[in-house]
């Protein structure tokens, strides 16, 4: 893809994406030195939500005709959803492109990985006792001392949990959502106040936290490491990328998406100057890449294809244990 450009190629593509706009912008100018005749419409959109409201939109606008996005940008877990509900396009890439990625199905394919991780606070938690182990979490010194993400949104947080339970077996999954449950962990929606809450001692071990808030963290100098946990591995999801059925431009869209999942779309995830991206492909060479940041590591990726509706159970009873 580097350095290939087509001015023949023209049209608009409309993309819904959760991603912020100013991180956008380098993305379309970068798109644009290859493809200056495709121009690009991107509208930051909220996901979660059943059905999501990214794919509400979607399906109102196409119901009444109107121009609606040919690309979606979007966690992994809102866009299963949003296949479910049928306006996903099989996106037919070869193995070309699909050889490089781990976390993708036909309709969708991981654009960004979102490293998940333990970390806690140093200047509380000593090496006289610190967890070794996930289990060690639900011991009961550990009430009202841990932090985690939202576990009864049925989103990010719920489905890193319940992906354990296809590591772990039922009965040590089922131990450790009760006793993590009676250890009232404080919740939070925002992956940042997750952070925060480690960093500023109030709670010094987070359940789960995201590996590049505590790149940028360790960075600006707050009381945040890493927890190795020997029986809990490095875990991501991801933001994927998708085409949609509704879609009017499919051939500029599809140049689009190429593009970003190529070795220079990547590079450029991962190399950004003013936020830590981690690209979809592990192996790609740039700064944040999961081959710098988690060398020599086997990332278990999360939800699982079929995760809808296959772990709606699990979610429910997130929901009820932790509400």
């Amino acid at each position: 893809m580097s350095g290939q450009s087509d001015s023949s190629i023209n049209g608009k593509v409309r993309i819904y994406g959760t991603v912020e706009i100013d991180e956008f912008e380098p993305w379309q100018k970068k798109f644009n030195e290859h493809y200056p005749n495709i121009e690009l419409d991107f509208n930051r959109r909220y996901v979660y939500g059943t059905p999501p409201p990214m794919a509400k939109a979607v399906m109102d606008e196409s119901s009444k005709n109107k121009t609606t996005a040919d690309v979606l940008i979007a966690s992994t877990a809102p866009i299963l959803q949003m296949e479910n509900l049928g306006i996903l396009e099989e996106h037919n890439f070869d193995d070309s492109i699909l050889s490089k990625y781990k976390h993708y199905n036909q309709y969708w394919i991981a654009l960004l990985a979102i490293p998940t991780v333990q970390i806690y606070n140093p200047d509380i938690v000593h090496d006289d006792n610190i967890p070794k182990e996930a289990m060690d979490l639900i011991d009961p010194k550990w009430k009202d001392k841990l932090t985690t993400h939202d576990l009864t949104l049925g989103t990010f947080g719920a489905h890193w949990l319940t992906k354990l339970k296809d590591l772990w077996g039922e009965d040590k999954w089922n131990q450790f959502v009760t006793g993590l449950a009676k250890n009232n962990p404080v919740h939070f929606g925002l992956f940042d106040d997750v952070t925060d809450s480690v960093d500023d001692g109030t709670t010094p071990i987070a359940v789960n936290a995201l590996h590049h808030d505590l790149i940028k963290a360790k960075a600006e100098g707050r009381s945040v490491e890493r927890l190795v946990l020997k029986d809990l591995p490095a875990m991501s999801t991801s933001n994927a990328i998708a085409l949609t059925k509704a879609g009017k431009n499919k051939e500029a869209s599809k140049i689009f998406i190429e593009f970003m999942l190529s070795d220079e779309g990547q590079e450029m995830i991962g190399n950004s100057s003013h936020t830590v991206r981690v690209p979809g492909n592990e192996n790609v060479k740039s700064t944040y890449s999961i081959s710098n940041i988690l060398p020599n590591e086997e990332i278990t990726y999360f939800p699982d294809k079929d995760a809808y509706p296959r772990t709606q159970p699990d979610l429910d009873l997130l929901k009820e244990k932790f509400s």
